[in-house]
């Protein structure tokens, strides 16, 4: 995914967020003044919830039990959010705040949460959940989630069984879960590790020390916002490559990415050479 622009309040065109489409899916054409015209692949568009009128989804109510692992330091006081994915798309992000316990999310809890007039989602193939590591020792292991649609009169379960934390498993705070029990569906449920090479040009000034962040979109879906991070490592320096590892189910043929910072520290204008996958 070539880049050669800078994230930069004070360069080009003050954007700290560029979207790169991989150089090998678009056909360029010389426009007649001379400039390049890219012309990108077609994209099936989502569903529509309402047509001419006419409600194509049910309304229902999404009832999400949560349980927490029965292992040392399993709990979080962190906040927590999820995503749930099914055959007519997604539900927007759903912050898990008001439990049936006072104290959430405790080790070997199930903690029940309800979602109601919302629009079902069809069976569901996956969820995207994550918390925001705030609180003491906000490490969080996840045993698994059903989610049972009222609509559909059915549940679905979603089996975790790893760490959410930065100093446990391979430090993620986000996971990707597939449906263990969706037979109806064709689905890409396989986990991938998807190696991510980023490449910092070579001007004065390019490197940075801002927090940067990934978006990766594929046809099955995109991985969420994750963050570029590496222990004890100074990234993103002028002329250098850095390597990260990010896990989620299999996206599918790639589109594109979306490559952002926020920002903070000195001097935090990035020029980035390209993104490779």
């Amino acid at each position: 995914f070539p880049c050669e622009r800078w994230l930069a309040k004070s360069e080009d065109d003050g954007e700290t967020v560029r979207e790169l489409v991989p150089s090998d899916i678009f056909t360029e054409k010389l426009m007649k003044d001379g400039t390049l015209k890219q012309i990108e692949e077609e994209v099936e568009e989502p569903l529509e919830a309402v047509i001419n009128d006419e409600q194509m989804m049910e309304d229902t109510t999404y009832t999400l039990q949560v349980k927490t692992s029965d292992i040392g330091g399993a709990g979080t006081d962190a906040n927590v959010s999820l995503i749930l994915f099914g055959e007519y798309g997604d539900s927007g992000i759903l912050p898990l705040k008001e439990s049936n316990k006072s104290n959430k999310f405790e080790r070997n809890q199930m903690d029940e949460f309800s979602f109601s007039e919302m629009l079902s989602l069809g069976d569901l193939c996956k969820v995207r959940i994550w918390h925001d590591n705030k609180g003491i020792a906000p490490g969080w292991h996840l045993e698994y989630i059903d989610v049972m649609d009222s609509a559909m009169d059915k549940t679905f379960r979603f089996q975790c069984d790893r760490w959410l934390a930065k100093g446990e498993d391979d430090g993620q705070l986000i996971r990707e879960l597939a449906c263990a029990n969706n037979d109806i569906l064709e689905l890409k449920e396989r986990t991938v590790k998807y190696e991510t090479i980023v490449v910092t040009g070579f001007e004065k000034g390019a490197g940075t020390d801002a927090n940067v962040f990934i978006t990766i979109y594929g046809l099955n879906g995109d991985s969420g916002r994750r963050a570029l991070k590496h222990k004890f490592r100074n990234l993103f320096e002028r002329g250098k490559t850095n390597r990260f590892y990010l896990e989620t189910l299999d996206m599918g043929e790639l589109k594109k990415v979306r490559i952002e910072h926020d920002n903070s520290g000195l001097a935090p204008g990035w020029l980035v050479e390209r993104v490779e996958i």
